[in-house]
């Protein structure tokens, strides 16, 4: 009985120290997600109308000087024009680092079936950096 309850406790202890260890990375991502959902939806006129200061707020202040309100404006007419509008986007990869994170999404565009969306953040959860690049599909030859 002593050690069925000793070992009980065992697990039960190393169970809780893997969740509080899943909880930074849980915070550092959910952090995140956020800038990350304001600014696909920032691409996205037809469907909501972002406020520039609430994306800001998630940007690192070397970011905050490169992507400004009038540079926010330039850039989703240039995603508007290579890409469309996003239609659906799904995270595919979280990467931590000493220095910040990466997290990788996957989406479909109205005028692009498949666009990789890349998002750098620094240790404060603040984005320094994305990209947005196109992802040529392979056909596989017929015999």
């Amino acid at each position: 009985m002593k050690k069925t309850f000793l070992m009980l406790t065992l697990v039960l202890v190393v169970f809780s120290a893997n969740v509080c260890f899943a909880g930074v990375n849980g915070n550092a991502l959910n952090k995140g997600e956020k800038t990350i959902d304001l600014l696909i939806g920032s691409l996205d006129k037809n469907k909501t109308t972002v406020v520039y200061s609430e994306l800001a707020k998630g940007f690192s202040p070397e970011l905050k000087k490169i992507v400004t309100a009038d540079a926010l404006v330039t850039l989703q007419k240039q995603v508007a024009d290579r890409f469309g509008y996003p239609q659906e986007t799904k995270m595919v990869n979280f990467e931590r680092f000493d220095q910040g994170d990466r997290v990788i999404y996957l989406g479909s565009f109205s005028k692009e079936n498949v666009v990789r969306l890349v998002f750098a953040f620094d240790k404060n959860s603040k984005m320094t950096d994305f990209s947005f690049s196109p992802v040529m599909l392979e056909e596989k030859n017929k015999i």
